[in-house]
Parts: C-alpha cells; structure tokens; sequence
C-alpha cells in the first residue's frame, strides 16, 4: 500500500477501551474469538454515513492488531475480539485532509469507542453499536488478488526500515516471477536468480546482476530493493498491488503490469 513519507505523525493512545457490554456470538463456525477475523480485510460497500464517504476499512493484522481508518487518518493498535466484541486500544495518525474527510476520524473514534459487537457471515462483517450498523465485505472478495508468479510487477513505492517514499521520475525497477525464476530490474542493474515460495514467505537464492555503477536516486533505489529480496520475505497482494518486507524491514511495493 502506498503511504507517502513523512505525511503521518503517530500519536499517542488515543483509546482506552476496555471489555464491558453485552456479548455476542461471532458466526462462520467461530467461537466469537475473532480468529476467523485474522488476515483479513474488510470494507465497507454502503452509504453508513462516514463524513467525506468513506470507505471503512479494518484489517485485522496476524499479531492482533487492527488497522482502520474511514478515509482520513488512521488507527493502530491491539484489538481484542472474543465474546463477539470489538475492544481496542488504538492510536490515531495526524494527518491533514479536507474539512469534510477530517470529520470522518470523529466518527471512525465514536464507532470503535463503543466497543460494537460483531458478526461474521460468510464474507461479510457487521459490526453494531447501539442504533448503528455497518456492513463490510472481505476485500479479496471485492478485489480479487492477483497471483504472484507469470507477470511483472513495476516498483514504486519504496520502505527503507524508516521512512516510505515514491520510486524516482525516470527510474524504473520491476520484478517477474516465473516457477523459480526470478528475473527484474533494480532500475540501474538487472537482475535474475532462484526464488522459493513457501505460503506468504519467498526466499531469493543465487542473486545475480550486472555491474553498472549506480549513483544517487538510482542507486538509493537499488541498495532497496536489494535489501527487500534479502532473507525470508514476507509479500502480500491486495488486488493488483504487492508488498514486500524483508527481515530487516526493508521493502518495496508495486503494482501488477499485467
């Protein structure tokens, strides 16, 4: 996903919210843990009136946090989901929007703050609070991913372990997946080896690349993308876009060129 550098400023916990309330049983042959929840995303597809017009978007991460925002900022943090409630304890970004968009933050807070109860059917999340309801849909429903391997995937976001930022007019890194072979281009050199894929992991084996010398933006954007094909990484899709993190935290995302 694409967030430009320096734009965020995380705050501190904007939430406290603890357990309290009526119960309710999540559905979908869970136990109202919430684990049928986990990877997931979730988005809403009806007018619920989110100031600005939203959309809801929740992820609930593997280590058991929630992502969410309703088109402004964004809210990170724990989330606890058994007895069918939704309690988190979150932290909001600060980030300049529109008068009419800003105002969704308030309503994102006072829908979280109320600790809804919700429900799983199928593909489908409803969360309720009081008099109101929101529907939300598993995005890879919406938007099916791609798949990995047999197309090029053009960088252009770049993650350097602290700070997110565009790829640089005029360079032009990609990356192709074919069985295990691995082929692209740093945007100075290009590059081809083995790749492994084991679930959501790829290792990179036998990297090599030619040798012209890269200074720079160009050759900040290689040191990078190197340093995202090095180790066990971690990739994900969303639709037509992909992610990767290497263990050092460096990363690199691009899009699907078909």
């Amino acid at each position: 996903m694409r967030r430009p550098a320096g734009a965020l400023c995380l705050l501190g916990v904007l939430m406290l919210l603890a357990a309290c309330g009526d119960s309710a049983a999540g559905t979908d042959g869970g136990d109202g843990g919430g684990n049928e929840l986990t990877g997931r995303t979730f988005v809403s597809t009806e007018d619920v009136g989110i100031p600005g017009g939203g959309p809801l978007d929740l992820t609930f991460t593997d280590d058991g946090r929630l992502l969410a925002t309703a088109g402004c900022n964004s809210a990170n943090g724990p989330v606890e989901l058994s007895g069918g409630r939704l309690v988190s304890d979150l932290g909001l970004t600060e980030m300049g929007c529109e008068p009419a968009v800003m105002a969704s933050d308030e309503w994102l807070v006072e829908l979280l703050s109320a600790e809804p109860a919700w429900e799983l059917a199928d593909d489908v999340l409803v969360l309720t609070a009081g008099d109101q309801t929101v529907s939300l849909t598993d995005r890879d429903v919406l938007e099916p991913p791609v798949e990995l391997t047999g197309r090029q995937w053009d960088i252009d976001g770049l993650t350097d372990g602290a700070t997110a930022s565009s790829v640089p007019v005029g360079v032009t890194p990609f990356l192709r997946i074919d069985g295990d072979a691995l082929t692209g281009h740093t945007g100075c050199n290009a590059i081809d080896g083995t790749v492994t894929i084991d679930g959501d992991t790829l290792t990179v084996a036998d990297l090599g690349m030619t040798d012209m010398a890269c200074n720079g933006a160009t050759g900040y954007v290689e040191d990078v993308v190197l340093a995202a094909l090095d180790g066990a990484v971690r990739f994900s899709i969303t639709a037509d876009r992909l992610s990767l993190e290497a263990p050092s935290g460096f990363g690199v995302q691009a899009v699907s060129a078909g």
